[in-house]
């Protein structure tokens, strides 16, 4: 990636907005994430990959300890992407200006 956007590998859960349960739940390192100011995408073999605009963007949440939750209006499930370093994580989108709430 260029010096507007990075990757790194985590964790990934994909779960419905409605009705509990998960379809893919895997650790470190079988999810990435890479963003920029464009996009953020995450990506996992079995769940396959979300693509986050600006335009399909309901939120970025704080996801328990360690992760995010992505919300977007053109999927009917919620993401969470798992890192050792969240904190980090939140840095690095705001710095290309995504918003996450805390």
């Amino acid at each position: 990636m260029d010096a507007r956007g990075f990757s790194i590998r985590g964790g990934i859960r994909v779960v419905p907005k409605v009705g509990g349960g998960f379809r893919a739940d895997s650790g470190w390192p079988m999810a990435r994430l890479r963003a920029d100011q464009d996009s953020i995408t995450l990506r996992e073999i079995w769940a396959g990959t979300l693509a986050v605009t600006a335009d399909n963007l309901i939120a970025i949440r704080r996801w328990r300890e360690g992760g995010l939750e992505f919300e977007v209006a053109d999927h009917d499930e919620l993401w969470m992407f798992r890192t050792l370093n969240v904190d980090r994580l939140v840095n690095r989108l705001a710095a290309l200006g995504w918003i996450v709430e805390r």
